[in-house]
């Protein structure tokens, strides 16, 4: 079998692909897209990492293309989707260099109390500044954490043995699972408050975007340190750049950027800012880590059938997976669904009822309930190989269980959740032509969409509710695409599941909230391409 290798490949992962005559590898010094569009018609497997595009157009071609393997997380490189009808397994590399980017947060850390950059700069320029580079030990200093994910826990675990007292702010942590870390959970604005340096580790999503803005930077103390090394997007730099330089804010250690490079940026011109050009994951470690990973997850493919870290395919014959597929998408929202509006979970229990259900694989349908519960809220890469360790890991308590029995419907999954938010249960099917309906929300009975962005609204049954939604999300330009409503046997309660054309901001749904016959406002968004 040959294995094309686009992008280069450290010498440690070769040796393990090379170490199996049964496997053939090509590593071309430079390869163009015509020429992967031309040969890869040759190979049963191919690795990239960032550099080369497996586009639809190139995998039209790949006629004996069993796996694309990308040696590193992100897959934006590879269309997913076109591998995924073709029946191509996609791999990465999760969380292979997490220690990167977590060594690469300390150094930042370290830089910034004890000012190494500016120092050298002075020295090579013929100073000897010895009082202008007073720095700060970091012995018992306060370290906020926000996301406590991988990096973030890997970040916690090092900081504590240099005797800084570390606290977390991460709404999908249990307390208890932090405490395992030795990490103090707290809210956003008490770690604000509290902490003397501050470290990003989230993903971007709605909620974490500009996290770090005038408002919260405002509640920081005094000689706050501000560090990111996790997503550009989760700094406001004009806001960051202002409390640099009335010296609120003493410091700041910055990889990565809105832009990047950050041509222009007011920041590069500040002496309290500490800069690096995405260095976060590029270490000679990390490099040589995908690639081991990498190989050893092609070989164990081509040569065993093992699928390990796939982003596009669960472990299913061929026979079954025809059947099942409709009810993986289902699934994946489902979770979604339950992990945006009740995170953080403390118990997840899932039920497949009705006579469709009852022959097909259920495990690759419960790996990606979880996959959709963990993925919208955890910094690192979830992928129905890793997800329930994701879900041990934060010690959330599983039960899956089946019925034959499935009133009016032929197949029908319900995932029950339970929190701090207290419980929530959510039940979903597959019509005829593989539409996906949410058919059951807690006591109410619909037949809503499970696709786009959403909310849900939930309110007395009273007139003119309806009338001031729609009223209100029209003042925001907020667009209405459909509505499904329900309500209580005893009309006193309603739900209206609203699906809009673009995600509708903060104001409006705080403004949602203020009328007196509204319960609860929440939005979510579902991803039309999973699965």
């Amino acid at each position: 079998m040959k294995i094309l290798v686009c992008d280069g490949m450290h010498e440690s992962g070769l040796a393990i692909l090379q170490g199996f005559r049964e496997l053939q590898v090509d590593v071309p010094e430079q390869i163009s897209p015509l020429e992967v569009k031309e040969r890869i018609s040759q190979y049963d497997a191919v690795v990239v990492r960032s550099r080369t595009r497996i586009t639809a157009e190139v995998l039209r071609e790949a006629c004996r293309l069993k796996v694309i393997g990308r040696a590193g997380t992100g897959v934006d490189n590879i269309d997913v989707q076109a591998a995924s009808a073709r029946g191509i397994l996609v791999m990465n590399t999760p969380g292979a260099n997490a220690m990167a980017a977590a060594e690469h947060t300390l150094a930042m850390i370290l830089s910034l109390a004890r000012h190494v950059p500016q120092a050298t700069q002075s020295m090579k320029e013929g100073r000897w500044e010895k009082k202008r580079f007073v720095g700060t030990e970091l012995f018992h200093q306060t370290l906020g954490i926000i996301g406590l994910g991988k990096i973030g826990s890997i970040v916690a675990d090092r900081a504590i043995a240099m005797k800084m007292d570390v606290i977390a702010y991460d709404p999908h942590i249990l307390p208890e699972a932090a405490a395992i870390l030795g990490v103090e959970s707290v809210s956003l604005d008490e770690l604000l408050a509290r902490s003397d340096f501050i470290t990003l580790h989230t993903p971007s999503t709605a909620e974490t975007r500009r996290i770090i803005n005038r408002e919260n930077l405002a509640k920081t103390k005094p000689g706050v340190r501000i560090i990111n090394c996790a997503r550009g997007d989760l700094v406001d730099e004009d806001a960051l750049h202002e409390f640099l330089r009335s010296g609120h804010v003493a410091g700041a250690a910055l990889d990565v950027f809105a832009q990047e490079p950050p041509k222009g940026s007011p920041l590069l011109k500040l002496d309290n800012v500490v800069l690096t050009p995405h260095l976060g994951a590029s270490s000679i470690q990390a490099q040589a880590n995908v690639s081991r990973t990498i190989a050893s997850q092609i070989a164990d493919y081509l040569l065993y059938g093992i699928i390990r870290n796939a982003v596009n395919f669960p472990s299913i014959n061929p026979k079954d997976y025809e059947k099942i597929r409709p009810y993986l998408v289902l699934a994946e929202r489902l979770g979604s669904l339950q992990g945006q509006i009740c995170s953080p979970v403390q118990r997840l229990e899932i039920e497949y009822s009705g006579s469709e259900l009852e022959t097909l694989p259920l495990q690759p349908l419960t790996q990606t309930v979880i996959k959709g519960l963990l993925d919208p809220v955890l910094a690192e890469k979830v992928n129905l190989v890793n997800a329930p360790l994701l879900l041990r890991e934060r010690q959330i308590e599983l039960l899956a269980s089946s019925t034959s029995e499935a009133p009016g419907y032929t197949g029908m999954i319900t995932v029950r959740v339970r929190g701090k938010k207290g419980e929530s249960s959510a039940a979903g099917t597959v019509f005829p032509g593989g539409e996906l309906r949410l058919v059951r929300l807690n006591n109410y009975r619909l037949e809503a969409e499970l696709e786009g962005i959403n909310l849900i609204v939930q309110n007395l049954d009273k007139p003119g509710t309806i009338g001031f939604i729609g009223t209100t999300l029209g003042n925001f330009n907020v667009n209405i695409a459909n509505m499904h409503l329900s309500r209580t046997p005893q009309r006193d309660r309603a739900i209206a599941i609203i699906r809009i054309d673009e995600e509708a901001p903060q104001e409006a749904l705080d403004a949602l909230r203020t009328h007196p016959n509204i319960v609860s406002v929440e939005q979510f968004k579902l991803n039309a391409g999973a699965q």
